[in-house]
């Protein structure tokens, strides 16, 4: 062997030493992605074919007359939704679906209302794929989704007729909106699953955008915009926006899983928040209670980030 090659083979317990220490000791590491929780993809699955089974089961026997009164009723409330003009009665539409919905308890109970948002369901996921072909928005789907496509693209998810939400999402998304129109948010039976809301607010956390009022308000304010600063400034709100908007999804979901390390989520995005201190004090809270474990030593750089960035602001 030569002399250059002993040297270099003394070297390497050297660099792995070096290696090593970077790995398992602390340093400043700025929070990235803020964690998403675990997914059952079976359980998921299982939830989608149900559905589709029910909705297929739905419209080959028929629904009672009263659940499809209904059904009517919230296309009504839904179609004057997506034309949104200035007159629309809102008070009678409201009461309308009220109506409907207590006399469609009480001839069918929950399963035939399972069954009537099924089968909307499935239609509004066949015409949500017929707008993605055509990038044109049917009477039909205006009538079964509302201003879903107008609040989608304001949120940023839509461009030109990519959506970016996907059939799973989709799915979530319309049993959210149809809970809050027919007023069975407080319905057990009728909540989406666990794994349901999982999937959707892993889309939003890795989709997030400023809240409606923050949009409009920061529009305006760039229309005024003199200078650079002005826009930088405006930049920076907007992304403040976002990262509160996060936020709030992350308190949400921590709110119905807690298998989902929600600590240390915060603390990811309340550093991605500029607030600083806080971002430390919920890693080490965090730190606290999980000493050891796959996020521990991210935890431990992340506390660095934060406490260095909180003394420099």
């Amino acid at each position: 062997m030569a002399k250059g090659d002993g040297r270099v083979l003394a070297l390497i317990p050297i660099l792995v030493g070096v290696l090593l220490a970077a790995l398992l000791f602390p340093h400043d590491s700025e929070p990235d992605d803020v964690p998403l929780p675990t997914i059952d993809a079976r359980g998921l699955e299982r939830t989608e074919h149900d559905d589709e089974a029910r909705a297929a089961r739905a419209s080959s026997q028929g629904l009672a007359a009263e659940v499809r009164a209904l059904g009517e009723a919230i296309r009504a409330f839904d179609t004057a939704e997506a034309k949104d003009a200035p007159q629309t009665p809102w008070p009678e539409l409201r009461a309308k679906v009220d109506e409907a919905r207590h006399l469609a308890l009480e001839k069918a109970g929950i399963e035939g209302i399972l069954d009537l948002r099924a089968t909307q369901e499935q239609k509004f996921i066949d015409e949500v794929r017929a707008w993605r072909k055509t990038g044109q928005e049917s009477d039909e789907l205006a009538a079964i989704g509302g201003a879903f496509i107008r609040r989608m693209t304001l949120a940023g998810w839509v461009e030109g007729s990519k959506l970016a939400l996907g059939d799973r999402e989709l799915r979530v998304a319309y049993k959210l909106k149809w809970n809050a129109v027919a007023r069975f948010e407080s319905v057990p039976e009728l909540q989406p699953t666990l794994d349901e809301m999982r999937a959707f607010y892993t889309f939003e956390i890795l989709h997030p955008h400023a809240p409606e009022a923050a949009r409009e308000t920061i529009a305006a304010a760039r229309k005024n915009a003199r200078t650079q600063a002005d826009c930088d400034a405006l930049a920076a709100g907007e992304q403040l926006a976002i990262e509160q908007w996060r936020l709030d999804k992350v308190d949400k979901l921590a709110a119905i899983d807690g298998s989902y390390p929600a600590t240390y989520a915060r603390g990811v995005a309340l550093y991605r928040s500029a607030k600083y201190a806080d971002s430390a004090r919920s890693f080490e809270e965090w730190l606290r209670v999980h000493p050891d474990g796959p996020l521990t030593l991210r935890a431990r750089n992340h506390l660095r980030a934060a406490i260095v960035a909180s003394r420099a602001h």
